[in-house]
């Protein structure tokens, strides 16, 4: 119902629209989306070579929707909200990510290997900072873009494989850096970009 008080309020574009022998969806897409509030942060998926998974996994940390343990604990679902990789403090979003101590090492070593001298910040302001920099062009931009996808799914992937007592992955960096480097591989214009990082 609210799709079809929309529709009216464009009603002489409908009109148009049904009386062309073509019905252009773009035009009429736009017309429904005009007052939509676009996020900051789709310039980090936007030319991102980093796997659907990873990009699903960046998506929901945007939106903060990731089932951390403080948000399960706020639906009382569990009652312990500790974190399960450092076990010092609750499981936020912002601690698990940017925070923990061994977290902040593999984003630390990850962005040393892209040659990005970045310090990792609190959540927010590091979510702005990859705002920042996605939006610039060049292979160095498409790289971290990817790097930020792939690292962000491989922390959630270790977390979520120490949550449900499955072999957690010590090796994170190294299979971060595998990732990277495949997704990479697959494009002839990173190729030598990569190859120089793998010396």
């Amino acid at each position: 119902m609210e799709t079809r008080d929309e529709v009216q309020k464009h009603q002489q574009l409908w009109d148009r629209m049904l009386t062309h022998n073509k019905f252009n969806m773009k035009l009429m897409y736009d017309a429904l989306t005009e007052h939509d509030n676009v996020v900051d942060w789709r310039n980090i998926f936007n030319r991102n070579m980093a796997r659907p998974r990873a990009k699903f996994i960046t998506w929901m940390l945007c939106h903060e929707k990731l089932a951390t343990k403080d948000r399960l604990r706020r639906f009382n679902l569990i009652t312990d909200s500790i974190c399960s990789i450092c076990k010092a403090a609750d499981e936020s979003i912002a601690h698990l990510f940017f925070d923990c101590r061994e977290n902040r090492e593999v984003w630390c070593q990850i962005l040393q290997w892209i040659e990005n001298i970045h310090s990792p910040l609190p959540w927010p302001d590091e979510l702005r900072w990859i705002v920042k920099e996605s939006n610039k062009k060049g292979w160095r931009a498409s790289l971290l873009r990817m790097a930020f996808s792939e690292t962000v799914y491989g922390i959630w992937y270790r977390r979520n494989n120490i949550v449900f007592g499955k072999d957690p992955n010590t090796n994170i960096v190294n299979s971060i850096i595998d990732s990277i480097v495949y997704r990479c591989w697959l494009s002839k214009k990173f190729r030598d970009h990569v190859a120089h990082l793998m010396m």
